[in-house]
């Protein structure tokens, strides 16, 4: 959930040779692209193009949905996945919605990163991705186990 340019879908499929990947992004930049805070008007008209041509090699391993992660959810509440990648929406309110649906498709086992835990760019913490995933991991807290935390936090589903 995330996928920008397509860097690390690019490390992901180098790789690892058989994987597959499933990339969701709307591709117009968020809240801290529009403002000008993190990019330039010229990087993000053109964010989706370097991200075709970024994964062009891997176009047959690569399935890409343009679209939020809501409405990915939706059309897709039937399909698990065996890593599931949280680097959306860096809002509070959006994270909180990708951290559970995404969980939701999470196979058991399977690992969930969400970047940027430590994320600060709005004014209120409670904005922030780390009122979302702190509040996540209460919820669930009896169905998974830490695996690291750092700047990113990973989680291994451990149950439903």
């Amino acid at each position: 959930i995330g996928s920008w340019e397509g860097l690390s879908s690019y490390f992901i499929l180098h790789s690892l040779p058989n994987a597959t990947l499933t990339c969701v992004d709307t591709w117009e930049g968020a809240e801290e692209h529009k403002t000008g805070d993190a990019t330039t008007e010229d990087v993000l008209s053109n964010i989706e193009v370097s991200f075709d041509k970024n994964l062009s090699p891997f176009i047959d391993r690569l399935t890409k949905y343009k679209g939020t992660s809501f409405s990915f959810f939706n059309e897709n509440s039937e399909k698990k996945f065996d890593v599931v990648y949280v680097d959306g929406s860096h809002h509070c309110n959006d994270v909180i919605v990708d951290a559970i649906k995404g969980f939701e498709l999470l196979k058991t086992g399977g690992i969930m990163i969400f970047d940027d835990y430590l994320w600060q760019y709005y004014p209120k913490d409670i904005d922030n991705p780390a009122a979302a995933i702190n509040c996540f991991l209460k919820l669930k807290q009896d169905s998974y186990k830490v695996v690291r935390v750092y700047y990113q936090l990973i989680i291994k589903k451990i149950s439903d």
